[in-house]
């Protein structure tokens, strides 16, 4: 049987999901390039599958080992297809203290009652799975539309500012993520290493989100650095494997560039040097509105496989 380095105890099946992205992709000083592409990328909070449609990716895949996660992901994209924003805002958010500012703003004079949570669930639970239903019909019937009940899916360190959620400030921009979420994408509940080992489809955009970075710290305290090593190779296998030529493998740090720990880290993702990938670095800066002095400073890296042999010899020639 085949060993699964990143399953452990980091993510797993009974993983709670997130309500929020604790990655910003949409932050980068140019847009990913997923235009016309296909993608493979982590579910998560269910909103980075979202941002890659409503930029024109030509298809996608969302992957996630979480039962939960999926199931979130499965609630996110109904709602964007079924909510105005005002009233996904208050779906989601209102209730929460540490997200004031998104429900209070979504409390237009102008804009029609908001119905009850649990009759908005209802409405949106027609276009879920099996699955996502399970999850969530205990979920909303325990809250009966008294308490939100997403506030159970907030870490400590997640931060729920509308500066850092763009896609929620103005009609336009929601606007954008509700066509990307009308177009059909699969969820599909598995290990990344796992989808990825098993699957015949090739994808131009593999992105991991965070998670090698959560597996990393997991796998050094438990195992030490020698397993997340192995892990990595295991990982780089199977991605160079489904990667079209000139395809990327993308990967979220929250660390800052040019730091001694951003650049360990660096190698640590690093494919083997003789699969010759090129690395591009994207630093993004966050701030938040509310929090004026606090700036975070995160890097997207890009590996970028080598282009098929024939077009490398064009290229030379």
């Amino acid at each position: 049987m085949k060993a699964k380095p990143f399953e452990e105890k980091a993510f797993h099946e009974a993983s709670t999901p997130y309500l929020v992205p604790t990655e910003h992709p949409w932050a980068a000083p140019a847009p990913l390039p997923v235009q016309g592409l296909r993608i493979l990328c982590v579910a998560g909070s269910g909103d980075i599958p979202i941002y890659f449609l409503s930029c024109g990716a030509g298809s996608l895949v969302a992957v996630d080992v979480s039962v939960g996660a999926c199931a979130m992901a499965e609630l996110k994209r109904a709602a964007y297809r079924g909510l105005d924003r005002q009233a996904f805002c208050r779906f989601f958010f209102e209730g929460i203290g540490e997200a004031k500012d998104l429900w209070m703003t979504a409390r237009d004079p102008k804009h029609p009652a908001f119905s009850s949570r649990s009759a908005v669930y209802a409405l949106l639970r027609d276009d879920l799975g099996p699955e996502a239903r399970r999850f969530f019909d205990p979920i909303m019937a325990a809250h009966g539309g008294e308490t939100n009940p997403f506030e159970a899916f907030l870490r400590p360190t997640d931060r729920v500012h509308l500066g850092l959620l763009p896609f929620l400030l103005c009609d336009d921009a929601y606007g954008a993520w509700a066509e990307g979420a009308r177009r059909h994408f699969p969820i599909v509940c598995s290990l990344l290493e796992d989808f990825l080992a098993g699957t015949g489809d090739s994808f131009h955009v593999i992105y991991t989100s965070n998670v090698v970075e959560y597996v990393r710290s997991f796998l050094g305290m438990h195992f030490g650095l020698g397993a997340f090593r192995k892990a990595m190779e295991s990982l780089w296998k199977d991605m160079h494997r489904v990667l079209f030529p000139k395809g990327f493998a993308v990967f979220y740090v929250h660390q800052g560039l040019g730091t001694e720990t951003f650049r360990r880290t660096l190698k640590e993702l690093a494919p083997p040097p003789s699969l010759g990938y090129k690395t591009h670095l994207v630093p993004i800066n966050l701030r938040a509105p509310t929090l004026p002095s606090a700036v975070w400073r995160h890097v997207l890296v890009l590996f970028q496989k080598p282009p098929a042999p024939r077009e490398m010899a064009v290229t030379v020639g």
